[in-house]
């Protein structure tokens, strides 16, 4: 968009001047944009009041905010009040809020206040079209060029996480910024064998801010609950300086930039399993949960296996058409024997029942080995688990060897019918993927 020139000409021509220079007037004025200040404004467009200067260059600092994306559209006029530039800024769904994925040398405050001294009209927000997005990137790149990464690649993508508004998330691509090691303080030397496999998969993981200390932090209470430590504190969890690896061989060992993690863990106590109760429906028996229960009384209360063995009652009402089926189990800790106990109970919701089966990319001979082997059919209750099953038995066709499979479901919630569709590629191993 170009701006359009309305300054009255008998303001701005002098028959001294040159027929296409104008003068300003001695007072610029910005209206519409509350939250840049006029003095940023002015200095971005580069214009002098009372200056003489030539129409194309008045032209080309309206056009220079447009450029910006900040804007829907810009106009200026002169008036006894001086020349006034009309601001109309972007609609909010095309400005988002800036985010810094892996830059681990700063915290997002301090890079926004970097980036804010460095890219004029910058104050937090990143138009989705215009040059700011440019001017920011290249901006970021120099920083990262004072720290040791000259060839750095940085790039913008809009983000959106659940329940947050979208962001657009600026980010390294070159180098890797990566997990190098996570250290555990205070752990016990028995546990320390267990953790390791844990510890190990924490590492070689990409940083992003945030997400990755909560990530190591998630990671490291679920090992320890899965061992019995229902009480684990972590604290003190935070990164080294980054250690940039140098660049010996692009193709062999490329440059990344390394952070090692410590935390410092408080295990508390050990707990048992005092019971686990489910007192029974026509849908599961107490006494076959029992028999396929994975953890009793008295065993190390291991959150993994609890919930294993919580899922028994899912599964079997799961099998029954129950899709929305709901478990609750709330968990009842006693601190001085250290004892824990659940009694379980089912929100089963309504039963659905197949409505139709569709396959796709099967040959007529495969077609006919695949309805006699598949046993859940229109009219039955669909057994949420069955397809999971079924494309990982080992008593599949053979005309299906060497084929993948993926499926989708579309559940009516109004009918409680399942229309259930079945693809089937050649390459690959039989797996569910949906």
């Amino acid at each position: 968009m170009l701006p359009k020139l309305l300054l009255p000409l008998a303001l701005l021509f002098s028959a001294c001047l040159p027929a296409q220079t104008v003068i300003l007037p001695a007072k610029i004025l910005f209206t519409g944009d509350p939250a840049t200040p006029a003095s940023e404004l002015l200095a971005f467009t580069g214009l002098q009041p009372g200056a003489s200067v030539p129409q194309a260059q008045l032209q080309q600092a309206a056009q220079n905010l447009s450029d910006t994306g900040l804007y829907a559209d810009i106009r200026y006029a002169s008036s006894p009040a001086g020349l006034t530039f009309t601001l109309t800024p972007m609609q909010s769904e095309f400005v988002l809020p800036a985010r810094f994925s892996n830059f681990p040398w700063f915290q997002q405050t301090d890079l926004l206040a970097a980036l804010q001294a460095r890219v004029p009209l910058f104050h937090g927000l990143v138009p989705v079209k215009g040059n700011l997005q440019d001017k920011l990137i290249a901006a970021l790149q120099a920083i990262l060029a004072e720290r040791g990464l000259p060839n750095a690649q940085v790039i913008a993508m809009p983000s959106t996480t659940p329940g947050a508004p979208p962001v657009l998330a600026f980010s390294i691509a070159s180098p890797d910024v990566l997990v190098h090691a996570v250290t555990l303080e205070n752990a016990s030397p028995g546990l320390k064998p267990r953790l390791s496999l844990t510890l190990e998969n924490l590492a070689g993981k990409p940083y992003e801010d945030g997400i990755t200390l909560r990530s190591i932090s998630d990671g490291l209470t679920s090992a320890y609950r899965n061992q019995g430590y229902l009480d684990i504190t972590l604290t003190g969890l935070t990164h080294t300086a980054p250690q940039i690896t140098p660049q010996i061989n692009p193709q062999i060992n490329p440059q990344a930039v390394n952070l090692d993690f410590t935390a410092t863990v408080n295990e508390g106590d050990l707990y048992h399993l005092d019971r686990i109760e489910w007192p029974g429906s026509p849908i599961l028996s107490t006494a076959d949960f029992n028999k396929s229960a994975t953890i009793h009384a008295g065993d190390v209360a291991s959150l993994v296996a609890i919930r294993s063995t919580l899922r028994l009652i899912a599964v079997a009402y799961y099998r029954k058409g129950y899709q929305d089926a709901k478990v609750s189990a709330p968990e009842v800790r006693d601190r001085a024997t250290h004892n824990v106990s659940y009694t379980a109970s089912v929100t089963p919701g309504e039963q659905y029942r197949i409505h139709s089966i569709k396959t796709v990319g099967l040959s007529a001979e495969q077609q006919k080995d695949f309805d006699a082997t598949w046993k859940m059919n229109q009219g039955e209750f669909y057994d949420l688990s069955y397809t999971d099953q079924f494309l990982l038995a080992r008593t599949l066709p053979r005309s299906l060897l060497g084929y993948s499979g993926k499926w989708k479901a579309v559940s009516d919630p109004n009918t409680h019918l399942v229309d259930l569709t079945l693809t089937f590629l050649k390459g690959g191993t039989l797996v569910e993927v949906h």
